[in-house]
């Protein structure tokens, strides 16, 4: 039998995972952007390509566009 915790903690470090830590502060003001879309209060530019971004991309997807965050995280192996 597998034992569940081991495959999710492997999960978390396999390439393109994304985590950051986040003080008690910073989370208290992040939680207010988690549920948001991706285009709401696009107030904010992607630190990578100058794009347009929302408060949700600023705050959950270190401040890049989802083209950008993507192309970071999530490369494909193919």
């Amino acid at each position: 039998m597998k034992n569940k915790n081991i495959d999710l903690e492997q999960d978390l470090w396999e390439e393109g995972s994304f985590m950051e830590t986040l003080g008690t502060e910073d989370i208290k003001t992040k939680l207010r952007t988690f549920h948001m879309k991706h285009d709401e209060e696009m107030n904010y530019n992607c630190k990578k390509c100058n794009r347009k971004i929302s408060a949700h991309n600023k705050d959950w997807h270190a401040e890049l566009c989802d083209q950008c965050f993507n192309e970071k995280f999530h490369v494909d192996d193919a």
